[in-house]
């Protein structure tokens, strides 16, 4: 028998928007060396002024290390210095179980075969962005071309997932984990197994094949983990985006961002703009590797060309502080040379929780809705089952299933779709050409969402 667990609407898994601030040891800095300075300069700067190096990724020349507030003022003008801030970590997410349900499965060698899975029927998702499967007869996906997801990890032994991880995966959380409170994790590079759920349920909505199908059945994926199960440092996101490129996966997937204050400043007179021009260096870098970044943007509602619900939206989600002033952008969907994604229900209209502008997503895709909770309230809902028709099925620990909702699912369809244009077309090291075909074939639905695109497989593969 297997586990079919439901997620409860208002902590729901999927909503997983990072805050910055969340829990940084006192003291903990993020220097964000200008590109020019050289790792002699570096080391010897660091010598000078006797910092114990917390952390390094040399590729964007970005260090972290304990300093006090009279360095901070002494060094932020520093010519070697383009940036410092407090190192910014990154909440966990949230789950709670409403109550579980089992099936009886079918022959797993059956449904590995079948392009349609068992539990299709409840794909109501899936079947919108493959026409109801006939993306899966277009072609067939190979692990020749592989998706780095950069999230919580992989339950490695799911029958649905397990054939489709390649060789590779890392992980980026080190010995000791979020400021030293997980003895647990001893920083061992190949431990890539997922105590959180999240990033199963994301592969899930890449790869999966077997009792679930995914949006690319069978497609490569490496596993980059940067969460235990606390939080995280926003520096070790950035190192995994820099250790994919290296990689040379052909697709980094990031069902994850934050709200970044990129200028002005806090109450205690920081902003983020470190940890900003180090995503920006990073995800160039990916880029330049010829690495497609698909990023999700934020679960808040906003719209965010609207600096005013911006600053709302991350001051309601700081301790302590609060934005005096300045520009909060969506990151890293934000950057030119992100494909951002935005989430629709089963209605195609836009998500409620979707955050939201024109000029700014580049694809919808299916994340799931509540409009039938807010129709119905919480009891009826589930009680009549009406969250299958909105909230989305996907992989879950110990071999099992969950729904949830968030553009957290949205996002990895979007990779999915970019790793079958890679790999039916082989357009690999080649961004500007693969994030064009996707501008250009993705298709429209102006009577529920105006100008936006939304993700079609289909006209993706067949032009």
């Amino acid at each position: 028998m297997k586990k079919l667990m439901y997620s409860c609407l208002f902590m729901l898994f999927g909503m997983f928007i990072f805050t910055s601030h969340v829990g940084a040891q006192a003291g903990e800095t993020t220097i964000l060396f200008k590109p020019e300075v050289s790792l002699e300069e570096k080391q010897e700067f660091l010598a000078q002024n006797q910092f114990d190096l917390l952390y390094e990724i040399p590729e964007v020349n970005l260090v972290t290390v304990n300093m006090d507030e009279a360095q901070i003022a002494e060094l932020e003008r520093h010519p070697f210095i383009e940036a410092l801030n407090p190192a910014t970590s990154i909440k966990k997410p949230e789950i709670t179980t409403i109550q579980p349900v089992t099936f009886r499965p079918v022959q797993r060698l059956q449904t590995l075969m079948s392009p349609i899975s068992l539990l299709w029927d409840f794909q109501w998702d899936m079947k919108a962005v493959t026409s109801d499967g006939q993306s899966y007869s277009l072609h067939t996906p190979s692990t020749g071309t592989v998706i780095g997801i950069i999230d919580s990890g992989i339950d490695t032994s799911h029958p649905d997932l397990q054939h489709s991880i390649v060789e590779g995966s890392k992980n980026l959380v080190p010995a000791g984990g979020h400021n030293g409170t997980e003895p647990e994790e001893q920083g061992k590079l190949d431990d890539i197994e997922d105590k959180l759920g999240h990033g199963t349920g994301v592969a899930g909505q890449i790869t999966a094949n077997g009792m679930l199908k995914g949006a690319a059945p069978g497609i490569g994926i490496k596993v980059y983990r940067v969460f235990g199960t606390k939080s995280a440092k926003t520096s070790w996101v950035i190192k995994a985006i820099i250790e994919a490129a290296n990689d040379e996966v052909d697709v980094i997937n990031l069902s994850i961002g934050e709200y970044m204050l990129v200028s002005g400043q806090f109450s205690n007179g920081a902003n983020d703009s470190a940890e900003y021009n180090a995503y920006k260096r990073a995800i160039n870098y990916a880029y330049e590797k010829g690495s497609v970044v698909v990023a999700s943007v934020g679960n808040d509602g906003v719209q965010i060309s609207d600096n005013q619900q911006m600053i709302d939206v991350l001051n309601s989600k700081l301790n302590n502080i609060t934005v005096v002033e300045g520009k909060v952008l969506d990151m890293p969907g934000h950057h030119q040379n992100v494909v951002a994604v935005g989430s629709t229900g089963p209605t195609k209209e836009l998500s409620l929780f979707s955050n939201y502008d024109q000029d700014f997503l580049n694809v919808l895709a299916p994340g799931g809705d509540f409009r039938y909770l807010y129709q119905y309230g919480q009891d009826q809902w589930t009680e009549e089952k009406w969250f299958e028709k909105e909230l989305l099925l996907t992989t879950w620990l110990e071999g099992g299933y969950n729904y949830d909702a968030g553009t957290s699912f949205a996002a990895p369809k979007v990779s999915a779709a970019v790793a079958l244009i890679i790999d039916k077309y082989g357009w690999k090291d080649n961004p500007e050409k693969v994030m064009g075909h996707l501008k250009n074939y993705s298709t429209y639905e102006p009577d529920l969402t105006d100008n936006y695109r939304h993700l079609n497989i289909v006209n993706l593969l067949t032009h």
